[in-house]
């Protein structure tokens, strides 16, 4: 009798045991990782590599992003999935690619799925008009410039700013009045007066290179943090591609 009575207590602990090791084996993340990335459409990077991997992107109204992907091998499905709602895949391609071409700024999933799970998820900002976004300018403190390059490939180049001010770091580094240089992609300068109210920028391209000199003394912190006030460019955006949406390319 009490033989018996051990022999099933016994039986339903290795079930137990079994059932939650099978569980964990199931749930468990993927060991060598993977990237969910983010490009402006045409500007995608031509490998997925571990410093390009963008995590969000600005855009105008009208205009496409690229989501692309880079999983394992233990994953089977990858499927995407925005923040309203809208479904891409299920995709079985471990490396690939999604245009998408939202009306507001929208987050996407990306939900890898195999012998091991995967979730990551990127932006997709679209731009209104009045925006204030940051600039992060990193300095070198001998050669007295503090510099920000702002990528083609996360920010489309129809984007334009309007004003721009200095601001505090979160570090609380800070400095009142800048001279500044911006140069766009086609070598174009427009020389700029920063201070810490809101200055007309003329209308420039955020994307490019911005050099910042301090004016009137000498600023020894290794970061300049600036606000520009953004919109788009009155102009027809550059259209997609014509394409289903469902239809992911393998890279």
């Amino acid at each position: 009798m009490w033989v018996k009575k051990w022999f099933w207590v016994v039986l339903l602990g290795l079930l137990l045991v079994t059932t939650a090791m099978l569980l964990y084996a199931c749930a468990r993340a993927c060991p060598t990782g993977g990237q969910f990335c983010v490009a402006i459409f045409g500007s995608l990077p031509t490998t997925v590599g571990a410093n390009v991997c963008p995590q969000e992107v600005h855009i105008c109204p009208g205009e496409t992003a690229t989501l692309y992907w880079n999983v394992s091998e233990d994953v089977t499905k990858v499927t995407i999935i925005s923040e309203f709602g809208t479904k891409y895949g299920p995709f079985t391609v471990r490396s690939g690619s999604q245009n998408v071409t939202p009306a507001v700024t929208t987050r996407y999933t990306m939900k890898a799925e195999g012998e091991c799970t995967l979730e990551q998820t990127v932006t997709v900002n679209v731009v209104r008009g009045g925006e204030v976004i940051d600039l992060v300018a990193r300095g070198d403190i001998e050669a007295g410039v503090w510099t920000v390059d702002v990528s083609p490939v996360t920010t489309s180049p129809h984007i334009i700013v309007s004003t721009i001010k200095t601001v505090a770091c979160a570090t609380g580094s800070f400095w009142n009045k800048w001279d500044c240089k911006k140069t766009d992609l086609d070598s174009h300068v427009t020389l700029l007066s920063v201070t810490e109210i809101d200055s007309p920028a003329n209308d420039i391209p955020l994307v490019g290179s911005w050099e910042f000199t301090p004016r009137g003394g000498v600023f020894r912190d290794t970061t300049a943090c600036f606000q520009v006030t953004i919109k788009c460019q009155e102009t027809s955006p550059t259209p997609g591609p014509n394409q289903p949406q469902e239809a992911a390319q393998q890279l």
